[in-house]
């Protein structure tokens, strides 16, 4: 008889575990999909905490550091730049997780490059390359306004939500941009003729001028375009601060369309055709120039040896003729952005927390 009511009370008891087991299920919302988030016992009492929102936005300020690759590069080299000539800007970044590790976004980055032959050319050096850097003389600044938008991968996919993100996570990007962009020179006092400058010392706008013959009816060069578009690629690493906060270090390479960043493509026009445009003239062809318009300081001329037709010659075979190559053509030219930028996380749904015993 105690046999049979201790198996009958037990059986009672495992019948109200089991009833109060599936209580709990419905009032704190067991299933599978929500099991990951009840986690973490420790002494005697669990606790939870939602992994917040999986496709969060964010939106990053940072300094940017631009590096130009052309045709007024120290060398002929495709990946020749002058890092003196280093330029700094800023940008604003916002992105959208749309699945675990990719990210839509969207920027604006602002900076400067230039380049200038006086800087990257020898006169006394045997390199032809070198030293008709030098004899050409010409330099430029050009400010870059950049729109961009494309996809961000992480290397570490992360299905953990705002506060689920690894301490160190590398990233990879690529996208389509335009670029708004102007090159300038700085006029010098006097065109080839003797002529005075009106502005004389001032930044002026290149594209306007036409210094290869754009404006010219009889050349036929066609102008190059105030935008351009642009294929952003590269690399970076995020760095956790903060359940809200990231520093990002990232290197882009700009992929242009364009051989006018610095306002040099083809060839020497003949100087006459640009009539009694003395300013196009003088910004044109800058090889006769005793002084270099930037700095101040006195460059060595050595009039022409070679016999050659043009308006006037300068040393080692310079000369400026419609038939010479004033840029290289056959290569566009291009500019790497580097960028430290400070990322703000939008976390929305937050952390929810609940405790039981």
């Amino acid at each position: 008889m105690r046999k049979k009511l201790l198996i009958s009370f037990t059986l009672l008891l495992l019948a109200v575990c089991v009833t109060d087991s599936f209580g709990q299920k419905r009032r704190y919302g067991y299933n599978k999909s929500r099991n990951k988030k009840y986690s973490n016992y420790s002494g005697g009492r669990t606790s939870y905490r939602g992994v917040g929102n999986t496709n969060y936005w964010t939106v990053g300020a940072s300094l940017n550091v631009l590096n130009y690759y052309g045709d007024l590069s120290p060398e002929v080299k495709r990946f020749s730049t002058n890092y003196g000539e280093t330029k700094f800007g800023f940008g604003i970044t916002g992105s959208r997780m749309v699945y675990p590790g990719i990210f839509l976004r969207a920027g604006y980055n602002f900076g400067t490059i230039e380049g200038d032959d006086f800087n990257n050319g020898d006169e006394s050096s045997g390199d032809a390359s070198k030293y008709g850097r030098y004899l050409r003389n010409l330099h430029f600044k050009n400010n870059i306004h950049e729109l961009s938008v494309g996809f961000e991968a992480d290397m570490i996919p992360n299905n953990g939500g705002v506060r689920g993100r690894f301490p160190i996570n590398p990233y990879m990007f690529v996208g389509v941009a335009v670029i708004a962009h102007n090159p300038k020179a700085k006029a010098p006092d006097f065109d080839q003729a003797g002529n005075a400058i009106a502005e004389a010392g001032e930044w002026v706008d290149l594209r306007d001028l036409g210094t290869e013959g754009q404006n010219i009816d009889s050349i036929g060069a066609d102008p190059y375009g105030k935008f351009a578009f642009v294929i952003p690629v590269g690399l970076g690493v995020k760095v956790k601060l903060h359940h809200n906060f990231d520093l990002n270090f990232e290197i882009g390479f700009r992929k242009t369309f364009t051989d006018y960043l610095d306002d040099v493509s083809g060839g020497y026009v003949d100087l006459a055709t640009f009539g009694d445009d003395n300013l196009a003239r003088a910004m044109s062809e800058r090889g006769a120039e005793a002084t270099h318009v930037i700095s101040g300081a006195t460059r060595s001329l050595n009039p022409g040896d070679t016999g050659t037709t043009g308006p006037y010659t300068h040393g080692s075979g310079y000369d400026p003729r419609s038939d010479h190559s004033r840029g290289g053509p056959g290569q566009d030219d291009f500019y790497i952005t580097t960028q430290i930028r400070l990322v703000y996380i939008f976390d929305q749904k937050g952390a929810t927390r609940g405790k039981f015993r």
